[in-house]
């Protein structure tokens, strides 16, 4: 076996291996919060430090490598970032942790990955999406 095709069977496998290795870390994520919600920890604690978390990973990532195409920052990006961060990212975190303390952690994570569907059909019933069976991308 040649190392170009060793490369090449590599680069085959590279996006099904990274997509188990986030399945692989969601589950992690997900017994450590079923710890921590059986501990006794307040959970919107565990949202917060999550979002600190992210935000000193992410912060640095995004100065250096975004710095050429970022927007320019007036009130009405601030306001949408605020209200994204409000009721998409810290709702949706509450809500899930909230109900992974009520239930197991495998019935929660089930029921987020109901969630595309779900907004799938809600897209659908609404209007906003047309399913087109008859063209290539509803194929």
């Amino acid at each position: 076996m040649s190392m170009h095709s060793f490369f090449e069977a590599v680069h085959e496998v590279k996006a099904p291996m990274m997509m188990g290795a986030v399945q692989v870390a969601f589950a992690g994520v997900n017994i450590l919060y079923k710890l921590a919600a059986s501990d006794g920890m307040n959970l919107t604690i565990v949202v917060a430090y999550r979002f600190i978390f992210a935000t000193a990973f992410l912060a640095p990532l995004a100065f250096f490598l975004e710095r050429k195409s970022r927007p320019k920052i007036t009130w009405t990006v601030l306001g949408r970032a605020f209200f994204c961060g409000l009721l998409a990212g810290s709702m949706g975190q509450n809500l899930y942790l909230a109900s992974l303390s009520m239930t197991s952690a495998t019935y929660a994570s089930a029921m987020a990955n109901l969630v595309p569907a779900v907004t799938f059909v809600l897209a659908i019933s609404l209007g906003l999406e047309k399913v087109r069976l008859r063209t290539v991308a509803g194929k």
